[in-house]
């Protein structure tokens, strides 16, 4: 399986270090950052690299920008990549508390080598899941927006299971009218049933996905 490693280490010799061990375990691409900031900088040209398994290997501890910031920082952006952290022994806690926000894992240092690959492989796979997770809520998102609003109003009294004639009576339509439109919210959703309908939806909402439409809900 090919994946990518990224590391933020102001420690150029461990950097150095790393990206050896790293080159020997069958990493094929292996880059360095020096600080938070270089790596931002260079972030919005590795947007089709993440679309791609890897890794974000980084310190907890690094000037200007510490590691616990960037992080945040890249959660808030929705970042697919699981990350690795690399602490002291004084920031064990601190390596805690990203892990219960999210971070994949943490390595203390000095390194054993062989848990450090370990943990790489581990996260890499995960990130072929998060890849498909994030592109399959992104196309249903699209997918939805697709909608007008009164197709939006029907699909919410699907998502219900109520029927045809339930929803038409809700809605002063005719059945016919109802049922067109149903045909054609299960084709802009690429659905064949309602019950593939409302589980896909499902899933969506469990990945983190947002209701476009909160103000058509059905009343």
């Amino acid at each position: 399986m090919k994946y990518h490693v990224l590391m933020i280490e102001d420690d150029l010799a461990l950097a150095k270090s790393l990206e050896t061990l790293l080159s020997s375990a069958g990493v094929q691409d292996t880059r360095h950052f020096a600080s938070a900031a270089d790596f931002l900088h260079a972030f919005p040209s590795l947007q089709t690299l993440f679309q791609e398994p890897g890794c974000l290997l980084m310190d907890v501890r690094m000037p200007e920008m510490t590691g616990s910031e960037l992080f945040h920082e890249l959660r808030a952006q929705s970042f697919v990549w699981p990350v690795i952290f690399m602490t002291g022994h004084g920031d064990l806690s601190m390596a805690v508390e990203l892990i219960k926000a999210g971070a994949f894992d943490y390595l203390t240092k000095p390194f054993d080598p062989m848990a450090l690959i370990q943990k790489i492989q581990a996260a890499a796979h995960s990130c072929t899941a998060r890849i498909a997770e994030q592109a399959f809520k992104t196309q249903h998102g699209k997918k939805l927006l697709l909608l007008t609003p009164h197709e939006t109003q029907v699909f919410l009294r699907i998502l219900n299971n109520q029927t045809n004639r339930e929803i038409a009576e809700e809605m002063h339509n005719s059945t016919r009218t109802i049922e067109n439109h149903r045909a054609t919210i299960l084709k802009k959703m690429e659905s064949s049933t309602a019950l593939e309908l409302a589980r896909l939806h499902e899933r969506f909402l469990l990945l983190g996905g947002l209701e476009p439409f909160a103000n058509a809900k059905a009343r």
